[in-house]
C-alpha cells in the first residue's frame, strides 16, 4: 500500500534547472544539493515505450520532504506541454506491487524507468484517474544513493 507518510519530495518539472535553483533559493529561501545529470536515463512512456532521455536534476536540502527541481528532454519533462509539471514523490518497498495496485484501481502509468511488464525499474509515475494527481513511487533502492547525494551537499 502507498503509504503517504513516505514522502520524500513534491517536485516540479522546470525550463532551467540552474536559473529554478537560483530563483527558488533566493525566493524561498533554500539551498539545494549539485545538480546532477542522468543521461542517458532509461525511460518509458505509453507514448514511446523504452527509450533514452536526458535530465538533469537537483533537491532542496534540510528535512523531507525536499523539493526537488528536474529538467528533462521530451514532453513529459516540459513544464509548457505537461499536464503534470508537478508530482509528489514517495519511497515504497514494493515499487512493482504498489503500482500494480494502482493499475488495477484505475490509475495510468504515465511513465517509469522501465517498462511496466519489465517491472517498472526503480521509478514509475501514476495519475489518478481523475487526472488530478500524480504520484512518483520511488524504490526505496534508491535512498541510499539519494541520501549520499543530498549529505554530500
Amino acid at each position: 500500500m502507498v503509504d503517504l507518510t513516505n514522502i520524500h519530495h513534491n517536485g516540479i518539472a522546470v525550463a532551467d534547472v540552474d536559473r529554478a535553483v537560483a530563483d527558488y533559493g533566493r525566493d524561498l529561501g533554500l539551498r539545494f544539493a549539485p545538480v546532477r545529470d542522468f543521461a542517458p536515463l532509461p525511460f518509458w512512456t505509453p507514448e514511446r515505450g523504452t527509450h533514452e532521455i536526458a535530465v538533469r536534476a537537483t533537491y532542496s536540502l534540510g528535512p523531507a520532504p525536499h523539493l526537488e527541481l528536474v529538467q528533462g528532454e521530451g514532453p513529459f519533462y516540459d513544464p509548457a506541454q505537461a499536464t503534470h509539471a508537478r508530482h509528489i514523490g514517495i519511497w515504497t518497498q514494493d515499487l512493482k506491487g504498489d503500482a500494480d495496485r494502482l493499475v488495477a484501481s484505475g490509475w495510468r502509468v504515465r511513465a517509469a524507468n522501465a517498462a511496466p511488464d519489465q517491472g517498472y525499474g526503480v521509478i514509475a509515475y501514476l495519475v489518478s484517474p481523475d487526472g488530478a494527481l500524480l504520484i512518483e513511487l520511488v524504490s526505496t533502492d534508491l535512498k541510499p544513493v539519494i541520501d549520499d547525494w543530498l549529505a554530500g551537499a
